[in-house]
């Protein structure tokens, strides 16, 4: 096999790395240190790894992987914070809400924009209640039928929790 032979086998940055490599060994008798030999080659040390490794199977170079001078590092242990205490659902519910609560009831499968000329709430204090009331898992939400060309609207519910609370409170203490 000919001198010029095995630098046909590497690659450009497989050839810098090996020549760092020697320099280092050869001229100034010190191993090479992959976080040094990244620095000076611009690159990620992972990169510089997978070049040494390619090195190696080519039978250029022994790659002798020493644990780092640092050692093992401690971590502390990550830890959760604790979830907020769960506020009574009865905190959540306010006039607007039972409203729609018994709106929905007597009006399944009904759409925000229904609610809102049905009601004659504002569109962001219906959207608002109906984000509330699914969140706490009154009302449930889900796509609704196609009625014509693009993404179906989502439709309301009542959840068997939701009926039951609106059963126990009066509709007359909504208006």
């Amino acid at each position: 096999m000919h001198s010029t032979d095995w630098s046909r086998l590497l690659t450009e940055r497989q050839r810098e790395v090996l020549s760092i490599v020697v320099e280092n060994k050869v001229y100034r008798n010190r191993d090479s240190k992959i976080s040094e030999l990244a620095a000076q080659m611009g690159i990620a040390p992972a990169a510089v790894a997978k070049h040494l490794l390619e090195i190696e199977k080519e039978a250029l170079l022994q790659v002798v992987v020493s644990p780092s001078e640092q050692g093992k590092r401690l971590y502390e242990r990550l830890e959760l914070e604790p979830r907020p205490e769960k506020r009574p659902i009865s905190e959540v519910l306010d006039r607007q809400k039972v409203a729609i609560l018994h709106f929905l009831r007597d009006h399944p499968d009904a759409s925000a924009n229904e609610i809102v000329e049905e009601m004659g709430l504002s569109e962001y204090t219906t959207v608002n209640s109906l984000r509330v009331l699914t969140a706490v898992q009154l009302v449930s939400k889900q796509r609704g039928p196609a009625l014509r060309r693009g993404v179906p609207p989502y439709v309301y519910r009542t959840t068997a929790h939701g009926e039951d609370l609106a059963g126990r409170f009066p509709a007359e203490a909504t208006a």
